[in-house]
């Protein structure tokens, strides 16, 4: 076959070639199928026409949407494309647009890239500002604030971008370090000043073996001791600052009373151990309470902190038969089981109150007897009810 022009090519011995063109040289892209020129032809002038069409689409895209410079690598990727396409049609044009709106892009890029350098420039002055709070609360409020947007910002410019980001990330590190060390710091002199007052009530204990003036003088040192030991959380101070007080009071001459006071101490710290419960020892302490005809007021609470623990045990207990990996699950996970657990049995527990105080209301008797049954009856349903809901207090707060 002779050497045939066609468009933007020729053909010779049977193939079909672009001619060159942009300092590309001439370049064969296919071959003359069932010695038909004009269809051949027809099929690489289609696919230049789809080419431009995809490069139309991806320039009307541009033209049409804010965020220009997220189509950057496509108009490289389709430039790269030209040099090697096999097709049939004026490339230097398609070029040429690929180039314009390269350009046009890098220039959005970079004009955006100096936006976000000034911004991000500004959220690290308001950062210096922000973590030199003393109100913590307020100044972590303010930083996540700023984060959010810096988050939001994108790349500065290129050279200052790096050196931002780590400037800001050092300055909020610097700040959340600060705020952990403090709450450390904080609950460490809350120990040791729970230390002393508990030492102190310790002391108190013995007061009643003073007398006169030896006794007064006594009560009046434990007294300004207290008072310069320093604050607590109220619900540390509150049961010690009773204790306190109650040792302090005259007692009358009796047989030997329960140390309450530092069996509650005791069961407290149960609260958050994560070691089995000794359910003999909570037997015991209950037994020995109930037989306690003496009216200390920490006796009744005694009882509910033994039967708190009794029914943490029995949760714990319960997951583990529900959950084969329950004790290999995260503290979330666990937290999540143990809240469906005690929810179920709070809903269970509501439902026997309801039918008890229907039930209630049909029976009745001449000499009382039985009402005080049923009164006593609902009362000890409403307690296991205010249990498990003293018990969901726990797991909610993580104290489980």
């Amino acid at each position: 076959m002779e050497n045939t022009d066609i468009p933007f090519g020729h053909a010779k011995n049977g193939k079909l070639f672009l001619n060159g063109w942009g300092g590309f040289s001439d370049r064969e892209i296919g071959e003359v199928r069932n010695d038909d020129l004009e269809t051949s032809v027809a099929f690489f002038l289609q696919r230049y026409s789809d080419l431009q069409t995809k490069i139309d689409e991806v320039t009307k895209k541009i033209d049409e949407t804010e965020n220009k410079g997220s189509f950057l690598m496509k108009l490289l990727h389709l430039k790269e494309q030209l040099p090697h396409h096999d097709g049939l049609g004026d490339y230097p044009t398609l070029l040429e647009k690929l180039d314009r709106y390269e350009s046009l892009v890098k220039d959005i890029i970079q004009k955006n890239r100096a936006r976000n350098t000034e911004i991000k420039t500004a959220l690290i002055a308001e950062t210096k500002e922000a973590i030199q709070s003393i109100n913590w609360k307020e100044g972590t409020e303010q930083l996540n604030d700023i984060k959010a947007r810096w988050i939001k910002t994108g790349n500065a410019e290129q050279g200052k971008n790096e050196e931002l980001d780590e400037e800001f990330w050092t300055l909020t590190k610097s700040f959340f370090d600060r705020k952990k060390n403090f709450f450390e710091d904080k609950q460490r002199l809350t120990q040791m000043r729970q230390k002393q007052y508990e030492s102190l009530v310790s002391e108190s204990e013995t007061i009643n073996q003073l007398f006169g003036k030896a006794r007064f003088d006594r009560i009046k040192a434990l007294r300004e001791e207290w008072k310069n030991v320093g604050g607590v959380p109220s619900e540390i101070f509150k049961p010690l600052i009773e204790q306190f007080n109650n040792n302090l009071k005259p007692k009358h001459a009796s047989s030997p009373k329960t140390d309450y006071s530092t069996i509650l101490t005791s069961l407290r710290a149960l609260k958050t151990s994560k070691d089995p419960i000794n359910k003999k020892e909570l037997e015991l302490i209950r037994k020995n309470a109930f037989s306690d005809k003496s009216r200390n007021p920490a006796k009744r609470e005694v009882l509910e902190w033994v039967q708190l623990l009794m029914e943490k045990d029995f949760i714990n207990n319960l997951a583990a038969r529900r959950f084969k990996d329950f004790h290999k699950l995260d503290g979330e996970k666990k937290k999540s089981i143990r809240i469906g657990i005690v929810k179920d049995l709070i809903t269970r527990d509501k439902e026997d109150l309801k039918t008890y105080e229907e039930n209630s209301a049909n029976f009745s008797s001449h000499d009382g007897k039985f009402n005080k049954m049923v009164v006593n009856k609902l009362k000890n349903q409403q307690r296991k009810i205010n249990i498990k809901e003293k018990l969901l207090e726990w797991i909610m707060d993580d104290a489980f």
